[in-house]
């Protein structure tokens, strides 16, 4: 198909979908301002298999092997299923991607594709409950592992204490200093792969290769149940972050080919180093040796090369690479108050827009003081959500962003579903058209539902439905107070 075609079909796909909104929308999608294209490929990858590899991949082949009673094999089917709604969804993804660099990501495409008062609610719950609910989480990780690296102790206060004090100054860095911003994000993703890489390797060449065969097995003495596989929701976390990685779209170079490429390529590269540490781990320390050892597997690892000395390393890896996914996240999360305020969808809107166009105007720069000042507002209230939660033990083994990931893994599904009018057009093949999609959508069911089933965690959806509501009352009256 010839790029005028291409164009054409995905112009009436726009007009299509528009036809059933209320308001009317944009017939390109793209951004008044036109900031610097500061950010590259590199980046973009960085910052999607930067937020997406946390610290928690590292603790979590102990839990796999639980739930495949030492299977590996079962344990890489496990990490392929949980894996459907990254791979998919970027898939699905891609397709709003090559069609504009709009600010915002995710919440522009909502915009120019899905009829306005459901885009309006999307964008409310990216923007003001996802973003800043697992932003604060991240910091509080971070003052987590920082306490651990360097001997500060492990009373919760303190742990929150240094992850604000984190996110306070990654806020900082990220208005004044955006390019380095960009390149923490390429050196703290290099450094947080480097040890799944070394891992997988140490495996392959001096681990045992049965294991790979289902050797060390118990699953025989369990029976044939597949249990195991409703324990591939919760692996399905550690792949999640990857949607944050479009709200950079208007300061990437070249960014219609380069974001979509990097929303199908990063998911794999993902997908590979998780299993090249899940088998390397396994078939270097055993099965059993794994579970026995829970989460103190890759200090194991670490003693038996380097000897006891060793064991803490581990704890500093957490820390580089829980940055770096708190860099990445937050660094989303400062556009978003812009992008909202572009369509008058949160208070203060125009004065907004006036302080960022000033500021971009002295400075250069395109986060101003003001989008600060929101988002900080927003992780501090997440941050204080969570704070209550855990002082009070209201979600026992489990945080405010679990919820969150689960909601807007939900949210997406209207993008997913959307995405079929593209196949529907022949604007997409077959394959990202209709395939990616419906596998997308089936993922985001499986995990974010099975993750919202529990009882303990539905006050906290009553409270984001609670949110989201009072946000739509506040548009209805501000917009009748206008007229």
């Amino acid at each position: 198909m010839t790029h005028a075609n291409n164009d054409r079909s995905s112009r009436d796909d726009r007009v299509e979908f528009a036809c059933t909104s209320t308001e009317s929308h944009p017939t390109t999608l793209q951004t008044p301002a036109n900031p610097p294209k500061r950010y590259s490929l590199l980046t973009a990858l960085c910052m999607i298999m930067g937020i997406c590899i946390g610290s928690g991949i590292y603790f979590k082949a102990d839990n796999v092997l639980v739930a495949t009673h030492g299977s590996v094999p079962l344990g890489v089917a496990m990490f392929c299923i949980a894996s459907v709604t990254i791979i998919f969804g970027g898939l699905s993804l891609s397709l709003y991607a090559e069609r504009g660099d709009a600010a915002g990501g995710v919440i522009a495409y909502a915009r120019d594709f899905l009829p306005s008062p459901i885009a309006r609610l999307f964008s409310w719950a990216f923007s003001i409950i996802y973003l800043p609910s697992i932003g604060a989480i991240l910091c509080w990780v971070v003052g987590v592992y920082a306490c651990m690296t360097f001997g500060w102790g492990n009373d919760f206060i303190t742990q929150e204490l240094v992850g604000i004090i984190f996110m306070v100054l990654c806020i900082g860095w990220n208005m004044a200093w955006p390019r380095f911003s960009g390149w923490l994000q390429n050196a703290s993703t290099l450094l947080k792969v480097t040890p799944l890489i070394a891992v997988g390797i140490l495996g392959i060449v001096f681990g045992n290769p049965a294991v790979l065969q289902g050797e060390g097995s118990t699953i025989a003495e369990q029976g044939s149940s597949f249990a195991w596989l409703a324990a591939a929701a919760p692996i399905a976390f550690s792949f999640d972050g990857w949607s944050p990685a479009a709200s950079i779209a208007p300061e990437l170079r070249n960014s219609k080919r380069n974001l979509p490429l990097a929303l199908t390529v990063a998911p794999l590269l993902i997908l590979v180093l998780y299993l090249a540490y899940f088998v390397g781990i396994s078939a270097f320390l055993g099965p059993q040796q794994v579970i026995a050892a829970g989460d103190e597997s890759l200090s194991l690892v670490f003693v038996r090369l380097f000897g006891k000395q060793a064991a803490t390393i581990p704890n500093a890896v957490a820390l580089v690479s829980v940055m770096g996914s708190a860099n990445g996240v937050l660094l989303a999360l400062l556009r978003m108050p812009h992008a909202l305020a572009l369509k008058d969808d949160i208070p203060f809107s125009q004065a907004l827009l006036r302080s960022s166009a000033a500021h971009a105007a002295t400075s250069g720069k395109s986060i101003s003081l003001a989008s600060s000042a929101v988002a900080l507002i927003l992780l501090l209230a997440a941050s204080l959500l969570h704070c209550i939660t855990q002082m009070l033990n209201l979600l026992p083994n489990g945080d405010v962003s679990e919820i969150a990931v689960a909601f807007n893994m939900l949210a997406l599904i209207l993008l997913y579903i959307r995405a079929f009018s593209f196949g529907r057009s022949g604007s997409a093949g077959v394959f990202r058209g209709w395939i990616a999609p419906a596998l997308a959508i089936l993922g985001s069911l499986f995990v974010g539902g099975s993750s919202l089933l529990q009882p303990g965690r539905w006050p906290f959806i009553v409270l984001y439905f609670v949110i989201l509501a009072a946000l739509y009352l506040w548009h209805n009256h501000a917009r009748s107070t206008r007229a």
